[in-house]
């Protein structure tokens, strides 16, 4: 454990200066996680979507954790994990029906902190309630712990499709993926 105190012989302009860099570490870890986020979101959004494929169906929790709101099933689970030394989210296409209030289950099953975001959709406007993750204004992203399943009650709009993006804490090659949002 480091002292906040200079240690012997030592200025505390040193320390002061050490504590500046540290901080400005931490200010550019959190500059490059929002930077690479957003730029996924950008690519994303004006790439040209291929047709409608079979897709994976949303199923149930992957484990027993408390509900955002126990009265709504979980409507869709992205899984983050990290093959090949980069972050991947499954389904990479998810779809999910307009208008309705859905909860949204985000698997973190790497052992970094993961950030998501999917800013034409969800943003704290649209959130009822969150469990085990937590809005960063700083990164427009939700955060979620490593080993943690964080779920979050939003509200979908009308029908389109919405760019969504995982990254992890050093934002290089951020995983992207699509919601469609379908009138039923």
């Amino acid at each position: 454990m480091t002292s906040p105190l200079p240690a012997r012989g030592e200025s505390t302009a040193a320390t002061g200066a050490a504590r500046a860099r540290a901080i400005d570490t931490r200010e550019a870890n959190c500059a490059r996680v929002r930077d690479a986020v957003l730029a996924a979101f950008g690519l994303a959004c004006f790439a040209v979507v291929a047709p409608a494929q079979a897709q994976v169906q949303p199923g149930a929790p992957t484990a027993d954790v408390p509900i955002a709101d126990p009265a709504r099933p979980v409507a869709v689970e992205i899984a983050m994990s990290v093959e090949d030394g980069r972050i991947v989210c499954r389904p990479d296409r998810a779809p999910l029906p307009a208008g309705e209030q859905l909860t949204l289950q985000i698997v973190n099953g790497t052992e970094t902190v993961g950030a998501f975001a999917a800013p034409t959709l969800i943003d704290e406007a649209t959130v009822a309630s969150a469990v085990d993750t937590a809005y960063d204004d700083a990164q427009g992203a939700w955060i979620v712990a490593p080993g943690t399943i964080g779920q979050i009650v939003f509200q979908t709009d009308e029908a389109g499709e919405h760019a969504f993006a995982c990254a992890d804490p050093d934002g290089t090659d951020p995983a992207r993926g699509v919601f469609v949002v379908e009138d039923r």
